[in-house]
């Protein structure tokens, strides 16, 4: 296979990431009417919005799954998502966020709202419940469950030494260093996740809020 090109695509402080290989991924898709900002990135790279295969959410919250309807009606692409979270999909509705400190009760008065909570439903194309192999798409990579910020979360790991990990792993503020996730429905399995991601030894991992970080930013969660 061809060599593996991760492309962040920046919306504020949020990314969605394209991947192109022997063919091309969309993981995330941000707020509602984030769309055509995605598609035009794709554009600057060469991607044609038909290109794009497959739309994977790493969760069911509205920042990364908010325009996958919009997205899926634009490039003919499938929408993937762990099964634990196909109903904050198909509801268009991410449910209450549960803050894991001081920096995630701030930053749910911020994003908290109903409003914010709420983005056009999907019907998932694929449901994910182990590991699944991405070459069907034409990308060396898999993606694996790593729950705790949603029971759904999951994380892609690609044979270049990218890990794409959504909010598994949030930048701490003032968004330097990398840490636990601002909000979990399960902090302790967050950690565990960690470990699992830590344990296929990437090189880079990119989250749904900053990095790249080095797997030594997180030692401590070895």
């Amino acid at each position: 296979m061809s060599a593996i090109e991760v492309y962040p695509v920046r919306l504020g402080i949020a990314y969605a990431y394209l991947v192109r290989q022997d063919g091309t991924i969309l993981i995330d898709t941000r707020y509602p009417g984030s769309e055509e900002a995605i598609l035009d990135a794709a554009k600057e790279r060469g991607i044609e919005p038909g290109d794009i295969r497959l739309i994977l959410l790493t969760h069911g919250h509205g920042d990364h799954a908010g325009s996958a309807q919009r997205l899926r009606e634009m490039t003919g692409a499938k929408v993937a998502i762990h099964r634990d979270d196909a109903e904050k999909l198909r509801n268009g509705y991410q449910g209450l966020l549960h803050p894991t400190g001081l920096s995630g009760r701030f930053m749910r008065a911020l994003l908290g709202g109903e409003k914010k909570a709420r983005f056009p439903p999907v019907e998932p194309d694929i449901l994910i419940s182990e590991r699944f192999d991405l070459r069907e798409f034409g990308i060396d990579g898999a993606v694996i469950p790593t729950p705790g910020h949603t029971p759904g979360s999951v994380s892609v790991c690609l044979a270049s030494g990218d890990a794409i990990v959504g909010d598994a792993i949030m930048p701490s503020i003032p968004f330097e260093k990398p840490g636990l996730p601002f909000f979990a429905d399960d902090i302790n399995e967050t950690k565990r996740s960690i470990g699992i991601i830590l344990a296929w030894r990437p090189a880079r991992i990119h989250t749904g809020h900053g990095g790249p970080f080095l797997p030594d930013d997180l030692k401590k969660y070895r």
